[in-house]
């Protein structure tokens, strides 16, 4: 009985929420709470860009902006994040939620896909932003699977914008929720060319 009873105990001191530190499960593509948040989110980003009379092209991939090693910083910040959070940031960064943008995600953007996207700065083009700005138009946008931390208050994103063979801007930005708008808080890098 007394055996049972240690058991019984340790069992539940193992299973008390408060002994682990493990991050949150992350959400899925068909939580509704997690898809508001991107889509708000999103449009957020298309606001703040200066681009309001053009279709603002955005490659329908994620990019996580991983090959500019901004993530490397932003794990080594233990003034901002706990270490549940870099747990949950290195586990986003991994396994994203999703690894395509749909028009649903992100309202009042025209998707390209990747593989147009390769193709058009490919040899099969002689100058690909020639092709690019006839076709197209000045630019376009790549961005990460957004990132809620802190009951949906903070947000880590990577964005790009590329507009030529030396133009274009980058980085991985926290954004906080304040008063209902999204605000930058911080970036861990950026790249401009």
């Amino acid at each position: 009985m007394l055996k049972a009873s240690i058991f019984a105990l340790l069992f539940i001191v193992v299973r008390l929420p408060g002994n682990t530190t493990q991050p949150p499960t992350p959400p899925s593509t068909s939580d509704t709470v997690y898809l508001a948040a991107v889509r708000e989110f999103a449009r957020t980003i298309v606001a703040t860009r200066d681009e309001t009379t053009l279709p603002f092209f955005l490659e329908d991939s994620i990019d996580p902006g991983s090959h500019f090693d901004f993530l490397k910083s932003c794990l080594q910040d233990t003034s901002t994040f706990t270490a549940a959070e870099r747990m949950q940031i290195e586990r986003w960064a991994d396994h994203p939620v999703f690894r395509v943008w749909t028009q649903d995600m992100a309202p009042g953007v025209r998707l390209i896909p990747k593989d147009t996207i390769t193709a058009i700065f490919s040899r099969k083009h002689r100058d690909g932003w020639s092709y690019f700005y006839s076709h197209y138009g000045p630019g376009y946008h790549s961005f990460g699977c957004p990132l809620f931390l802190r009951n949906y208050t903070w947000c880590l994103f990577y964005s790009g914008h590329h507009c030529g063979w030396l133009c274009g801007d980058g980085q991985l930005a926290l954004y906080k929720k304040e008063g209902g708008r999204w605000m930058f808080v911080k970036n861990w890098g950026e790249w401009e060319s």
